[in-house]
């Protein structure tokens, strides 16, 4: 009797231990096959884009410089300063210059001088053709020398050839003017503040979806929350002695976006911006999230839910929206599909279009 019970009771106990084990195992299944959210295969329309980031510069600006060596005399405008077409923004001390102009139009004086002379005698033939050609030569040596010295005084007042705003802090006064180095002095920089664009980078791999004309949102760290609008002006081919800037061997290549002169005063130069590229457009075609479409090594696949669970089915994708992405290929309107998330060993069927088995 007393086995009996016992038998009984260890029978109950490991049917307990089986049930309980079932029950762990069916509610971790469950929750592996609900570990994901759903969506249906819809149309839309779709544009792709491209994010790049980039600096705001002037359309118009103009480095200023001279052609003359010397000391800086006078600057007569500092950084924000507004300037005009042809008003006088430094001196240089022009002293030396003006002797070595004083001295050119002596000698062009007397070369006149002998000229005249040489030029009645040899109508008399009292002197020979080549005397009054050497002559006339030394009057033309002396005409150049004293343009180039009237030109080189000219050059010690420096003017803007443009309106604008002095960009930068200019050179000051008393420091000396270099010539024949590589790189010129810049006196000052003068830009029209009321006409900017962006310089963005792009690389060679998406360059080919950029076009002329294209709508380009961009925000600035300056104006948060705020997005404005341009469109790209110019595409560069590539970069002087360059068909292209490389980094890391990765081509990239310059598009400029034009800013609208209303949207301009909200921007400094050289402020980062961050765009957004609008590509080619599609209408009424099949879209899906981003997240829905999954890659591998075989290719790119989504999650479309039959008879209740998850199967890998391979598609073929087109444009690439901000959020969603096109499907050419494998997927039909209406289609339940996995958005995100986990399918777990769900899966354990491949569909008819391709792709390896779980």
């Amino acid at each position: 009797m007393w086995r009996t019970k016992k038998f009984w009771g260890i029978l109950i106990l490991i049917l307990l231990v089986l049930g309980g084990a079932f029950y762990y195992f069916k509610t971790k299944d469950n929750t592996q096959a609900t570990s994901y959210t759903t969506g249906k295969v819809e149309r839309g329309n779709i544009a792709s884009v491209i994010t790049s980031t980039g600096t705001i510069n002037p359309t118009n600006y103009v480095d200023i410089s001279t052609n003359v060596a010397g000391m800086l005399e006078q600057v007569l405008v500092k950084e924000n300063d507004h300037v005009t077409a042809g008003q006088v923004i430094a001196t240089i001390d022009a002293r030396q210059l003006q002797a070595t102009a004083d001295d050119a139009r002596a000698t062009l004086e007397n070369a006149k001088n002998d000229l005249d002379r040489y030029s009645t005698l040899v109508a008399q033939g009292a002197i020979p053709q080549q005397t009054y050609d050497t002559a006339l030569m030394n009057y033309q040596k002396a005409q150049a020398a004293y343009d180039r010295a009237v030109a080189n005084l000219s050059d010690t007042t420096i003017t803007s050839p443009m309106d604008g705003t002095v960009i930068g802090t200019p050179l000051k006064a008393g420091q000396t003017i270099s010539t024949g180095i590589s790189t010129q002095m810049i006196i000052a920089t003068v830009a029209d503040l009321s006409n900017l664009e962006i310089y963005l980078t792009v690389d060679e791999t998406d360059i080919g979806s950029v076009k002329k004309g294209a709508r380009v949102d961009f925000t600035v760290d300056a104006h948060p929350g705020k997005t404005f609008t341009g469109y790209v002006s110019d595409i560069a081919l590539g970069t002087k002695g360059n068909m292209g800037t490389t980094s890391s061997s990765v081509v990239y290549y310059t598009v400029k976006v034009a800013i609208s002169p209303s949207d301009a005063s909200n921007f400094f130069p050289t402020m980062t911006a961050r765009a957004t590229i609008y590509g080619d457009e599609r209408t009424n075609v099949l879209v899906v999230p981003l997240a829905a479409v999954r890659t591998d090594k075989v290719g790119e696949y989504v999650y479309v839910i039959k008879n209740g669970k998850p199967e890998r089915t391979s598609v073929t994708t087109g444009l690439t929206g901000e959020t969603t992405i096109e499907i050419a290929k494998g997927l039909n309107e209406g289609d339940e599909i996995v958005v995100s998330g986990d399918v777990g060993s769900s899966s354990s069927k491949q569909s008819n279009s391709g792709g390896p088995m779980f």
